[in-house]
């Protein structure tokens, strides 16, 4: 396991429990502004949060940048506002260097042994859908799972995408709102 692969799983540990008071729970402190959009990748890379959705601005900070972890608007703000299905979705951005471009086949030989289906290719992001794990993540999550990779400005940007147990965002919707969240990954 890479550095960077370590790095990515102690700061989604470290920061889903700080995360799932503010995406599950209702929120119980002042209101926090909402950010929708961030630059990682050294600023190559810009991520714009799917509709309803927000960027934890601490998980920026807790992982020097390369980890942002995005979550309902409303939940991580404690302002009213659009109205989304609870989920904990990540972006992860490193240089990609000599590494072939992200496809369904490698993101699912990535994942092993955790059995992966519904893989496919959509607008330039491989996915898959993983079908255990998930609720190690995310406590109360389902252990399905989406994943997803796509190359952007030299970096290789991964995607997650975790609901609570027996959501609809653990089926296809959930590869929707991935998608949706692939679509707001652009260079800069």
């Amino acid at each position: 396991m890479s550095t960077w692969t370590s790095e990515v799983r102690a700061a989604l540990g470290a920061l889903a429990a700080l995360l799932l008071a503010g995406c599950l729970a209702p929120a119980e402190q002042a209101p926090r502004p909402a950010i929708r959009q961030v630059a990682m990748g050294g600023g190559a890379v810009i991520v714009t949060a799917p509709r309803g959705y927000c960027v934890e601005p601490d998980s920026l900070r807790r992982s020097a940048g390369r980890v942002a972890l995005l979550a309902s608007c409303e939940r991580l703000t404690g302002t009213p506002g659009i109205a989304v299905a609870p989920a904990l979705m990540t972006v992860s951005v490193m240089p990609q260097g000599d590494a072939p471009a992200p496809s369904p086949e490698g993101l699912a030989r990535a994942v092993a042994p955790a059995p992966a289906q519904a893989g496919g290719r959509d607008a330039g992001l491989a996915y898959v859908q993983v079908m255990r794990g998930g609720d190690t993540v995310l406590p109360g999550g389902d252990p399905r799972h989406w994943r997803g990779a796509m190359a952007v400005a030299g970096q290789l940007v991964g995607l997650a995408l975790y609901a609570p147990a027996g959501s609809a965002l653990s089926g296809r919707e959930g590869r929707d709102l991935l998608r949706d969240l692939g679509v707001g990954v652009h260079a800069r």
